[in-house]
């Protein structure tokens, strides 16, 4: 199986941007709410795969 990155927490960090963006341009319609949305859903989904990685990690 070939993979396109070597870490897990890398496609999982790339899978949370593209999912963002697109739940916020879905969501709203100016440019100002899309990015305040997509930022902080971003950083939800982020932080969340960072505390998922290390809880992983402990076992």
């Amino acid at each position: 199986m070939i993979f396109i990155f070597k870490s897990h927490l890398i496609t999982m960090l790339i899978f949370a941007v593209i999912v963002s963006t697109v739940i916020a341009f879905i969501r709203f319609d100016e440019k100002k709410d899309i990015i305040k949305y997509g930022l902080k859903l971003l950083a939800y989904m982020a932080g969340g795969v960072i505390v998922f990685s290390w809880f992983m990690y402990l076992f």
